[in-house]
């Protein structure tokens, strides 16, 4: 069974973990750093795949 782990960074990074995977999502909209996409662009993405 796949697993997907989100653990809070700093401001508003979030650290994704899956089975093998990791990436940093982050809300730039909201005071965050730009360092990986927003929630919106990970949904689209999601639903674009």
């Amino acid at each position: 069974m796949d697993t997907v782990r989100v653990e809070s960074l700093n401001n508003l990074q979030q650290l994704v973990t899956t089975t093998r995977h990791a990436f940093v999502a982050d809300d730039s909209h909201y005071d965050g750093d730009e360092l990986g996409p927003n929630p919106y662009e990970l949904l689209l993405s999601a639903l674009g795949t």
